[in-house]
């Protein structure tokens, strides 16, 4: 806490300085959550018993945002702060703090320069892994260099970002055959009342030294595959706007892998082996805003290949952590992806929804909404698995800055496997406050 302290001290006394053309801006936000889970259970398989899985938590988060400017230049930061469930890791108890420091991270720091009114350049650590909207984004920390311009038809640029440099740890070039670079050129424009969003995404992933695996040289505990170069080709096109009397967002999103894997330990099982597949989804989204309320209706497709991934023991489109198409099976549960990750795979969305329900009392508003989930998964537990959920919820804002909300939300599943019981079904309830400002 004493280094966030003396940074933003240090900002304020810059600002205040003599130096008149150094301005300081700080904005940032506060969230609370207390969830309590009923029949809890996220797979198939596990025996409907549920007398230890209700139980509840609360979690907290806080996020500075201050930034420096001089002119056409300004240096930005992100300040996470107890980004923490309360009580966890046994640090609760005020004779048992949690050590200096350990709850708070500077998260993003980098500098945007505006060199005229056409180019802009953004160098340092910033936000990645999320464009158009949030479907299949997941917002993480990207070491980039990003060059935008603004033309007649929009605004085109391209990045690079720099995921694992193992060259600059090992000081050879076997280490620099071991690097992940991320390669992206992107555009903004407009028709009508519909902005255009197309990326072209690359990724290029390899874990080690190829040639040093093919020797025999092993020596990497943790190189679980001795060498598996991985490259994934990724265009998105993205809309949202207005079409006549309705608003909207969509998104078609293309992943294509090549993998090539060597390990002397599997020769006979994977071995020395290439591997391709591809996945794809797709996002539609419209919307009406009413005098009364805000009726929806949320389409959502991730496909599946059962011949993908590396082994070929199936793969499937991940709808990722930023987008949460219902609270239960994807934000939380993440329903259908075994790998551990956030966001449902494999599965299918329709979803009826109603938000801003005007009450009568001018700072109460209702929500609501009804989803279906299909599976697309073949080959295992999930397929023809099936699942719905409903949930309904309250905001009231305090004042401008600070709104408390209840909800509650109700999910069923169908596995549809012999031999394999279905879950009891699982709900939910939970209020939070949220403080910006």
């Amino acid at each position: 806490m004493k280094k966030v302290l003396c940074i933003i001290a240090l900002m304020l006394l810059v600002a205040g300085s003599a130096y008149a053309q150094v301005t300081f801006s700080l904005t940032g936000d506060y969230w609370a959550e207390g969830k309590y889970w009923f029949n809890y259970n996220a797979g198939p398989g596990e025996k409907a018993d549920y007398t230890d899985t209700s139980f509840g938590f609360y979690e907290q988060d806080i996020n500075l945002y201050p930034k420096i400017s001089v002119g056409n230049t300004s240096l930005n930061f992100k300040v996470a702060i107890t980004d923490v469930t309360w009580g966890d890791g046994g640090k609760a108890a005020l004779s048992e703090p949690l050590e200096e420091d350990d709850n708070i991270l500077i998260e993003r720091a980098f500098i945007t320069h505006k060199f005229n009114d056409v180019f802009t350049l953004d160098v340092g650590l910033m936000d990645g892994t999320q464009w158009g909207t949030t479907f299949a984004d997941d917002k993480q920390g990207r070491w980039r260099v990003k060059l935008t311009a603004r033309t007649p038809v929009g605004v085109v640029g391209g990045l690079f970002e720099k995921v694992t440099d193992i060259g600059y740890e090992t000081g050879d070039a076997a280490g620099e055959n071991r690097d992940t670079d991320h390669y992206g050129l992107f555009a903004i424009t407009k028709v009508g009342d519909v902005f255009v969003k197309p990326l072209l995404f690359y990724v290029d992933q390899r874990s080690r030294d190829k040639s040093a695996a093919k020797a025999g040289i092993t020596n990497q505990a943790e190189d679980a595959f001795a060498a598996n170069d991985t490259t994934m080709l990724n265009p998105v096109l993205a809309f949202d706007g207005d079409l006549g009397p309705v608003s909207f967002e969509s998104e078609f999103n293309y992943k294509k892998y090549r993998s090539e894997l060597y390990n002397p330990v599997l020769i006979g099982a994977l071995g020395d082996n290439k591997f391709d597949w591809s996945v794809w989804g797709v996002y539609l989204n419209f919307w009406k805003e009413l005098d009364a309320m805000t009726p929806g209706f949320l389409f959502a497709y991730g496909s599946w290949d059962d011949k993908g991934g590396v082994g070929e023991t199936g793969y499937g489109f991940c709808y990722e952590d930023d987008f949460d198409a219902t609270l239960i099976l994807d934000d939380e549960y993440a329903w259908g992806n075994t790998s551990g990750g956030d966001g449902m795979v494999g599965m299918t969305t329709l979803k009826l929804y109603v938000n801003d329900i005007k009450t009568g009392i001018d700072p109460l508003t209702l929500s609501g909404y009804a989803a279906y989930v299909i599976s697309n998964q073949e080959d295992n537990a999930y397929e023809d698995a099936t699942a719905w959920e409903v949930a309904l919820g309250a905001a009231y804002k305090i004042t401008d800055n600070l709104t408390y909300s209840v909800y509650g939300a109700y999910a069923d599943i169908d596995y549809d496997v012999t031999g394999i019981d279905d879950p009891d079904s699982v709900y939910l309830i939970a209020n939070a406050i949220e403080f910006r400002f």
